[in-house]
């Protein structure tokens, strides 16, 4: 029943969105919780392996993607409704990325292993973590792909069904494990097993919507192709620019500032919650939208929206920096000056990402590749202003060059934009 002063749609986007959130929030409830338990378990040692393990891991996921996310929306966009074209294109982004993956793990396993080793590790220890962290990125294969079937479905109860498997099984696993042996393997043993457990009902849900044994399609398999030819160098480059203060802290840096920087972003995760709203509910509504006018308001909408939430959490940092810290525990008590650089930066993370992620549903990438020499140029102007052995220094380093990202992504939702002016 709607009220009658407020248009229709109004109220049905508010009461989606507010179911969502709800829940949204309790599953990010459950992930910070997990995190912060290992930021106060763990010992800093430890846990500047556990993050470079899950930054090892979310490296290959992004290169094992290469612009394959991007095809599946745009391509998934039309034939969704198909149970048969769909299964079509599902099965042959599958394809294409293990291909990917293969190439991925080969580059990054042994930097994996070095890094560790770099670290303090032993030999062998690096050489399990990583292992594990292999695993755990099989699995991330698959579902990364499958995800996008209840996302274009509006399945929003499946998706948080999904998210809850997820972040209930760490709890219970942690749990057990801080009874037994809790250290970085064991705890990048427990996300692995987690993501496996999600995987594995996620391929049992998507068969009502997709045809698992539907054949390859090759028009499909071009396009995606050179989507992947178009974004591939941006994509390298990004997965590493990225995870820059991790990569930077682990070569010139020290075991602690790794663990400290390590900390200080499981307190970014507050931004996961709009953007779990994003990725569930807001960009497939965007993706599926050929209303031009429909699709320049919602543009706005959006990006007001996430610059609102990013300048409330930094407001929150400069104001209350030791209740937040206090969160993390007393090894990191005397970070307020860095946990406001930390907020910002990802707060700019998010609105850049927010922004790219506007484009790849429709694939507004026609410039993409200005995103390499506009970050080079303000990185190598930046080496010669911060020192990259601090944590301080590394935060900024990796914080700057988002500011090119913002400009080139505005540019290309103009572009996209009036493109689809001109094809009414």
């Amino acid at each position: 029943m709607s009220l009658p002063f407020l248009p229709a749609n109004f109220v049905h986007w508010t009461t989606v969105l507010s179911k969502f959130v709800s829940v949204q929030i309790l599953v990010q409830g459950l992930s910070l919780v997990s995190g912060i338990f290992l930021v106060r378990t763990l010992n800093q040692q430890e846990y500047a392996y556990y993050t470079i393990a899950t930054t090892m891991q979310g490296t290959m996921s992004v290169l094992a993607d290469m612009g394959i996310s991007i095809g599946l929306s745009a391509i998934g966009g039309k034939v969704w409704q198909d149970r048969y074209r769909f299964g079509q294109l599902i099965n042959t982004a599958l394809q294409l990325r293990y291909y990917l993956a293969a190439i991925s793990i080969t580059v990054v396993a042994p930097i994996s292993v070095w890094m560790l080793f770099r670290n303090g590790s032993s030999l062998l220890y690096a050489l399990l973590i990583t292992v594990i962290v292999l695993v755990g990125f099989s699995f991330q294969l698959t579902t990364g792909v499958l995800n996008i079937v209840p996302r274009l479905h509006s399945q929003i109860r499946v998706i948080q069904n999904l998210d809850l498997v997820l972040n209930i099984s760490r709890i219970v696993l942690l749990g057990v494990a801080y009874l037994t042996v809790l250290n970085a393997s064991v705890a990048t043993f427990v996300g692995s097993v987690a993501l496996g457990i999600q995987q594995l009902l996620l391929g049992r849900l998507v068969t009502d919507n997709i045809d698992r044994k539907a054949s390859l399609n090759e028009e499909d398999r071009a396009e995606i192709t050179q989507i992947i030819k178009k974004s591939a160098p941006n994509t390298i480059f990004y997965c590493f620019q990225g995870q820059i203060t991790v990569w930077l802290l682990s070569i010139f840096g020290s075991v602690q500032s790794v663990a400290e920087i390590g900390a200080l972003g499981r307190l970014g995760l507050i931004f996961s919650i709009i953007g779990s709203v994003m990725s569930g509910i807001v960009l497939p509504s965007f993706a599926r939208c050929q209303s031009s006018k429909l699709l320049f308001r919602r543009y706005w909408q959006i990006l007001a929206t996430m610059c609102l939430f990013a300048a409330v959490l930094v407001g929150l940092a400069a104001l209350l920096p030791g209740q937040l810290l206090w969160v993390i525990g007393a090894k990191y008590a005397h970070l307020e000056s860095e946990l406001i650089l930390v907020i910002v930066s990802s707060g700019l993370y998010f609105i850049v990402n927010t922004m790219w992620s506007i484009n790849a549903s429709k694939a507004w990438l026609s410039l993409v590749w200005l995103q390499i020499p506009g970050t080079l140029t303000v990185q190598i102007s930046s080496i010669f202003l911060v020192d990259l052995s601090t944590l301080k220094g590394a935060i900024i380093f990796g914080m700057l060059p988002l500011i090119p990202g913002i400009l080139l992504n505005s540019y290309m939702t103009y572009k996209g934009l009036k493109g689809n002016w001109q094809n009414i």
